[in-house]
């Protein structure tokens, strides 16, 4: 499946982010390598940059995480917060039967419990996606 059929196949569960998150600003399912799926509130110029920094904050706090806990070996971050005053970037894996992908979102003035609950939410339906019961 090329990366723009891809990207329409999960349009309808990455649509759900703003029910679950009132006030969303920006979101962005993209690979580890930073390899853009879809996006939500991103114009053009930011995809392929918002994309890269999210697969790269998350191996960034792998890198943290194998540092600080080398028992946990290859077990990957499974989520990663970022804070700034109330606006928060919240960044979740997403299971996928060869792998798995990032879904990063931002919002204002939403509690750190909303948007995790949000968003994983949609991980489910991105998952259930790759993952047919």
């Amino acid at each position: 499946m090329d990366s723009e059929a891809l990207g329409r196949y999960v349009l309808p569960a990455m649509e759900q982010l703003p029910r679950h998150i009132p006030k969303l600003n920006a979101a962005v399912l993209c690979t580890p390598d930073g390899f853009n799926i879809c996006a939500l509130g991103v114009d053009d110029r930011q995809v392929g940059k918002l994309a890269a920094l999210s697969g790269s904050l998350l191996s960034v706090g792998n890198a943290t995480m194998t540092e600080l806990r080398p028992e946990l070996g290859a077990q990957s971050m499974d989520l990663l917060t970022l804070q700034a005053g109330t606006f928060q970037v919240l960044g979740i894996k997403v299971s996928k039967p060869d792998g798995h992908l990032i879904l990063m979102a931002a919002a204002q003035d939403t509690t750190l419990g909303v948007m995790i609950m949000g968003m994983r939410v949609v991980a489910r339906a991105v998952e259930q996606l790759f993952n047919p019961a």
